[in-house]
């Protein structure tokens, strides 16, 4: 019926075979503790391990974030360089603008007094 050894039917037999069960369940608890102890360890590196990591990535990513900031603000300091000088052109143009309509419509009433004079004669 069983594959084991025969069951001890005596007192002292079943005791000592508790106290083998007994002795083989601590030596299991003892290497599921060692095995325990050992999984916190590979976890602790390992958290140490990314720690280390994640912080390098930041000080990374600050550098590059305070890079691109700089350069962001340069650019916005010479577009708004560029939009000043088109800006000061523009104002040009039109004040040239104005002065070459003025002199078109002097011009305009010139020739309309000269046509006038020719017709005149």
């Amino acid at each position: 019926m069983a594959d084991g050894p025969p069951m001890p039917t005596g007192l002292k037999g079943k005791l000592a075979s508790l106290e083998d069960f007994i002795s083989m369940q601590n030596e299991e608890l003892a290497a599921q503790r060692q095995e325990i102890e050992s999984l916190r360890g590979d976890k602790s590196n390992i958290e140490q391990h990314y720690q280390g990591q994640l912080q390098e990535l930041k000080k990374t990513m600050v550098s590059d974030v305070q890079r691109m900031q700089e350069e962001v603000k340069k650019h916005f300091a010479q577009q708004k360089a560029e939009n000043s000088r088109l800006q000061q052109q523009v104002t040009t143009l039109k004040g040239e603008k104005t002065a070459l309509q003025q002199q078109i419509l002097g011009l305009q009433r010139r020739i309309q007094e000269i046509e006038e004079h020719i017709g005149v004669d």
